[in-house]
């Protein structure tokens, strides 16, 4: 049972794109992930994204457009991975922009 919740806690953290081993010593390599904030931030307004007014989905997908070159410019899966996750996020906000505009 035990191994069950550790490895559902481990695919969880991977899925969300955590950080498993952080050590203070790597905080200057962490510096430059300057744009990792930037997509959590507008990924995290995915979980319910109904609540929020058009202009502020209309700012998110433009976020998602500016943090596409960053990512881009990351060796090449990382940026594979993260170019997905952000178009999966920016595909919501698309919907739901043209939801609410209806």
């Amino acid at each position: 049972m035990m191994r069950n919740v550790v490895w559902i806690a481990v695919a969880f953290s991977l899925m969300m794109g955590a950080e498993l081993f952080y050590q203070p010593q790597f905080a200057t390599v962490y510096a430059q992930d300057d744009w990792k904030a930037e997509f959590a931030d507008v990924c995290s307004k995915t979980d319910d994204p109904m609540v929020l007014s058009k202009t502020e989905v209309a700012s998110l997908i433009e976020r998602c457009e500016k943090l596409k070159p960053r990512i881009a410019k990351l060796d090449e899966s990382t940026a594979k991975v993260y170019l997905k996750r952000l178009k999966m996020c920016e595909d919501l906000f698309v919907f739901v922009l043209e939801a609410k505009s209806r």
